[in-house]
């Protein structure tokens, strides 16, 4: 008898914390609406007031943007693509840094410790969470970073890659194989990222033990996975995808990016796990835009402001959507607490499965 997956919905999670930043409860009372639209009114106001200060801001000539992926992966798709409109719609030059250096805790220190004027950014994902949750970077980006902007999940869901060769074919077979290995079967993860979170939801949930591989991102993960150096491997749709393609490895199974389930429109022909009888296995993404802590609001609000326009961008929205990864900023005064709330959410989550430190 199948066992269900553990129902981490993190995505779900994710999107309630942002769907609290902005509601407010009413009141049958006068007084009470009366408050709440004067509270309203000020924070309008505020916001206004701090939209107008952004457009007198010039921002730096140059902009460096820390991205702690490699190359050609998910992220760097989406740095690189609104790197590309900002360069071509605004006075700023964005130069995209591919830096892996330390699980991405030099790229993140590098931006934490840098400049405040705008000219050293850092754009990175829930992972940076994930690695704060395990112990892997001792900073929290709500805290100790000037938080500019949040994005909305993204249909991104990780896949379970195995080689061609061999008798795993869908997840029954590999909780067969998992547990004929005997706690050897060895997936590569990139510690304290996501792949390691839902390695950790796998091992647990399938009540299997699979012994964690440090792989690093996840073009290398792939080439140790057909090298022959792990068995199995999490990895994100577009880099999976030319894998699959060329017969290199078979994808059994993927991360829905709701809790209601489906496969990813990277990979279509892909089942999901709530298809193959094993519910809840979900995973959500939220990208976010950080800088040194001492930067005023008018500086984020105008970054930002770059940022959203090119999300927004029809051609840049089609790479995006293309590439699984379709974004939309929630409003600047929303950012913080949003991440905040991930945070908290997945320091949780860590400590169930046994993965803080």
């Amino acid at each position: 008898m199948k066992k269900q997956l553990l129902a981490l919905a993190l995505a779900g999670m994710m999107a309630l914390s942002l769907a609290g930043c902005g509601s407010s409860s009413s009141s049958s009372s006068s007084s009470t609406s009366t408050t709440a639209a004067a509270a309203s009114g000020e924070t309008e106001a505020a916001a206004e007031a701090g939209e107008a200060a952004a457009s007198d801001v010039e921002l730096p000539k140059k902009i460096e943007m820390q991205v702690p992926a490699s190359a050609g992966g998910g992220t760097d798709v989406v740095a690189r693509a609104l790197s590309s409109y900002i360069n071509s719609n605004s006075d700023s030059n964005t130069t995209v840094v591919n830096n892996t250096d330390g699980s991405g805790v030099v790229a993140m220190e590098t931006v934490r410790t840098g400049k405040a004027d705008g000219s050293e950014l850092l754009f990175f994902h829930t992972s940076m969470c994930i690695k704060t949750a395990t112990g892997v970077y001792e900073h929290t980006g709500h805290e100790d970073f000037k938080v500019i902007g949040a994005a909305t999940p993204t249909n991104k869901g990780g896949y379970i890659l195995v080689t061609p060769a061999g008798d795993i074919t869908d997840v029954d077979s590999f909780v067969e194989a998992a547990k004929a290995a005997g706690g050897n079967m060895m997936i590569g993860v990139e510690t304290g990222g996501s792949s390691h979170i839902m390695a950790g939801m796998l091992s647990k949930a399938l009540g299997i033990e699979l012994k964690y591989v440090e792989a690093g991102a996840d073009t290398d993960k792939l080439t140790a996975l057909v090298g022959g150096s792990i068995n199995c491997a999490l990895v994100n749709a577009n880099q999976a995808k030319q894998y699959i393609e060329a017969g290199k490895v078979n994808a059994i199974a993927c991360f829905s990016a709701t809790d209601e389930g489906g496969r990813n429109d990277i990979l279509p022909d892909v089942p999901s796990f709530a298809e193959q009888g094993y519910d809840g296995c979900v995973y959500g993404t939220y990208f976010y835009i950080l800088a040194n802590p001492e930067m005023d609001d008018a500086t984020a609000q105008a970054i930002l402001a770059l940022f959203d326009a090119a999300a927004k961008d029809p051609d840049t929205a089609a790479i995006l959507e293309s590439a699984g990864m379709g974004m939309e900023f929630v409003p600047y005064e929303d950012a913080q607490p949003a991440m905040q709330a991930q945070q908290e959410s997945l320091n949780v989550v860590c400590e169930e499965l046994g993965l803080s430190k």
